[in-house]
């Protein structure tokens, strides 16, 4: 079947080579890449996001779950790959099989992973996961004595190899004074609790730690690996952050007119008669609605761009459609293309009107809208989930 260009995404390569290129710049040539691939690489498509990365250099990747490695792998993907959340210990065996790392975050979680091998010559790639006050999972890497002990109890355990260590910020993207101290905080309980493991003759080869707002600014916590995310995507995690990098985003989503209509003063718009035309209005039908990931929220808020001029969202977004005012733009048509995200209307600006971050925007991109991977201009590449 051919793309039918209802809505769908383009996904610059190119951008992504050129945001790979600069954060290598950033960080210097001896610290590794890890490429943050979860949630469908942030609705960029991971297993294409993947190849990608890895063939510009890329050493390592990331999942959130098991599945999301399964996914990879079945697409091909040959690079090691670290699992950051939990997968339940009965599937020891099939991350060996699948030559994935695991990250373990508790004494007791590592025995059931060590216990799950018993009896094999299995060894199981793991990274250890500490709590430096993100306040998810992890070994309390603060204040615990006790959590620090249980840690290399973990690391000892016969059936794990600890390649790796790594921790969390939880406000390394803000550079307010007291966000900036609690952040040099969490580094210094991180390189506290390294150097209590190497006293007990335990040094991980692969030590890292910095997300995307630590890799912007301070890219002196490098270590050995970073996990950049969102900024690999091309968006910077917070205002903060923003500019300091020359970053390029890499998705832009578009959708069509499927109908326009004039209606005069005084005729109801969608469900709930929300709006209503204050005079003759002229409104087009998007082919776009909240089951493709366009927050009904976003009714009476959103905007979007069509000849170079805003479209502004009336009445409440439907499942499948939204409807536009195009009063003040008579040039539109019947199968024109509207950008709902663009340069000149990032996902931040529809992140700023849900009151949320891009993450979300992104993440939130249904599977029923195909991804065009465009290189040199050209379509390298078309991912279409449902057909």
């Amino acid at each position: 079947m051919k793309l039918l260009k209802r809505t769908w995404a383009d996904v610059s390569l190119d951008a992504l080579a050129h945001n790979y290129h600069a954060i290598r710049s950033h960080i210097g040539p001896d610290c590794k890449f890890l490429g943050v691939m979860k949630a469908d690489a942030y609705g960029h498509g991971a297993v294409p996001m993947s190849h990608a990365l890895v063939e510009l250099g890329a050493e390592y990747l990331a999942v959130s779950n098991l599945e999301e490695a399964v996914q990879l792998r079945r697409g091909g993907i040959r690079a090691p790959i670290l699992i950051l959340g939990y997968t339940p210990a009965m599937y020891a065996e099939n991350m060996i099989y699948l030559d994935l790392t695991q990250e373990v975050h508790s004494l007791a979680y590592a025995q059931a992973l060590n216990d799950a091998l018993g009896g094999t010559n299995f060894i199981l790639n793991v990274h250890l996961k500490l709590d430096t006050g993100m306040t998810r999972i992890g070994f309390t890497a603060y204040g615990d004595e006790a959590a620090l002990s249980e840690m290399a109890q973990a690391a000892r355990l016969p059936h794990l190899h600890v390649e790796g260590a790594f921790m969390h910020f939880s406000v390394a993207d803000s550079l307010a004074e007291a966000d900036v101290a609690y952040t040099k905080l969490q580094y210094r309980r991180f390189l506290d609790a390294l150097d209590y493991l190497k006293a007990q003759g335990i040094e991980p080869e692969v030590r890292h730690c910095c997300n995307s707002g630590a890799t912007i600014l301070y890219p002196e916590y490098a270590m050995d690996m970073v996990r950049p995310g969102i900024m690999t995507y091309g968006l910077s995690p917070s205002s903060d952050a923003a500019g300091v990098l020359d970053l390029e985003p890499v998705l832009r989503l578009y959708t069509t007119i499927s109908q326009i209509r004039t209606f005069p003063a005084g005729v109801d718009v969608s469900y709930g008669r929300t709006y209503t035309t204050r005079e003759a209005q002229r409104l087009a039908v998007l082919s776009i609605g909240y089951a493709d990931g366009l927050a009904r929220s976003l009714s009476g808020k959103a905007a979007f761009l069509l000849h170079g001029k805003l479209a502004p969202v009336v009445g409440r977004i439907c499942m499948d459609m939204c409807m536009v005012d195009v009063t003040d733009i008579p040039e539109a048509q019947e199968g024109d293309t509207v950008a709902v995200i663009s340069p000149q209307r990032p996902c931040e600006c529809l992140a700023e009107q849900l009151g949320t971050i891009s993450y979300e925007v992104l993440c939130g991109i249904n599977k029923r809208i195909p991804r065009i991977y465009l290189q040199g201009g050209k379509a390298s590449e078309i991912l279409q989930y449902i057909v």
